[in-house]
């Protein structure tokens, strides 16, 4: 009888796999899923990523819709005699007029800063008279404001400024420079002497509001990052007033 060579053994129907074609197979499956689970896992993070961006850019989005409404309400120096703006490192604040229906006109003030790394929006009780409102502004300059309304609006932010636009004075963020730019030339010239002998805002005679300067328009400029690892990254919203 003639033996089957081993050429015709691996023809014959029904023989199963060897040792090592079973380990090639294996090997090329696990290959194929870790290639497989890596792609997904990619892909996964991609969009978890662009939501998380989204999201971000949604909430600039709000912080810049806010901003612009409290600036078309900004408060005019003349009847507040005083500036309705002031800066602080990472801290803006505005003094706006409120006008609720049914309700007479008020005052608010209100505070962008940045607290624990989220740019956060606080807001007084509305007021009517210029004590109340000077009242408000002591309080909102503390970072733990008693009775504030406290709204978050953006995270991960890392810086915030503002400067704000005197007509005809230009741009200013300079406190100092904002009063004297809304301040009659006399008042000014005696406000300055005043200030260096180190007299108050009161006895400095800040309410002498030069009718002809206005408060065009703000500019709000917040460093912000838009996702986890990513580096701060600057945003720029000019608005205009309502004066």
């Amino acid at each position: 009888m003639k033996r089957a060579t081993s050429s015709e053994r691996r023809r014959q129907p029904g023989r199963g796999f060897t040792l090592l074609e079973m380990l090639v197979a294996i090997t090329l499956l696990a290959v194929m899923a870790v290639i497989g689970w890596r792609a997904i896992d990619s892909l996964t993070r991609s969009r978890e990523r662009l939501t998380d961006h989204d999201a971000r850019l949604d909430a600039l989005k709000v912080l810049y819709g806010q901003f612009q409404s409290d600036c078309e309400h900004l408060a005019n120096p003349s009847p507040l005699q005083a500036s309705p703006v002031e800066f602080a490192p990472n801290q803006v604040l505005l003094v706006r007029d409120r006008r609720d229906e049914g309700q007479p006109t008020s005052w608010q003030v209100v505070v962008y800063r940045i607290d624990g790394g989220t740019l956060v929006r606080m807001a007084s009780q509305p007021a009517t008279s210029r004590n109340d409102i000077q009242a408000a502004m002591v309080n909102l300059r503390q970072a733990g404001a008693a009775g504030a309304q406290v709204r978050p609006l953006l995270g991960d932010a890392a810086q915030m400024s503002a400067r704000v636009w005197v007509e005809p004075a230009g741009w200013q963020a300079d406190n100092s420079r904002v009063r004297a730019a809304l301040m009659q030339q006399g008042a000014a010239d005696r406000a300055a002497a005043a200030a260096a002998a180190g007299a108050s805002d009161a006895q400095a005679g800040l309410g002498n509001i030069d009718a002809n300067a206005t408060l065009r328009a703000l500019e709000l400029t917040v460093l912000a990052r838009m996702g986890d690892g990513d580096a701060p990254r600057q945003f720029q919203k000019i608005c205009m007033t309502g004066l």
